[in-house]
């Protein structure tokens, strides 16, 4: 896993407590590098699941949303403002990080309440991006540890 003309930290981010520690974990790390922060949202419209309840535009608009949300909030967390780009994107969760990150330096996660073995037997996210990710994966728990905030407050 080379890293050698690597652009920026690539984030997913779904809304959840442990996606928005990871957010404010990369915008940290992005801005003690030097670097930008891509922000991904995936998302899929399936209509034998999701007619009736929201349009393929509407659930495009709602993820647009939630990013621009997410990406104010972890920045006024963070206290600090590296280049920030949003990206809403149609299609597997998984697939959309990869490809997103395919020339990253970093891609960051956050971890859900499973672990270990359950995460391998249910194919969650964060265990298909670690085995197929073209660049180092952070994964964020649940409880954030306090990494950046001495280094940031230099």
């Amino acid at each position: 896993m080379s890293t050698h003309g690597a652009t920026g930290i690539v984030v997913g981010i779904e809304g959840t407590v442990a996606s928005q520690a990871a957010l404010e974990w990369a915008i940290r790390e992005a801005a003690l590098r030097g670097t930008t922060v891509t922000v991904v949202h995936a998302w899929e419209f399936i209509v034998a699941r999701d007619a009736g309840r929201m349009t393929a535009h509407e659930e495009k608009t709602a993820s647009d949303c939630m990013l621009d949300a997410a990406i104010t909030s972890g920045l006024r967390a963070a206290g600090v403002s590296p280049e920030v780009v949003p990206r809403s994107i149609k299609g597997p969760v998984a697939k959309a990080l990869l490809s997103a990150s395919e020339d990253a330096e970093l891609l960051v996660l956050g971890r859900g309440h499973r672990s270990g073995m359950i995460d391998i037997l249910r194919h969650s996210v964060s265990a298909e991006c670690v085995r197929h990710a073209s660049c180092p994966v952070v994964i964020i728990p649940n409880s954030p540890v306090a990494v950046h905030r001495a280094a940031v407050s230099r």
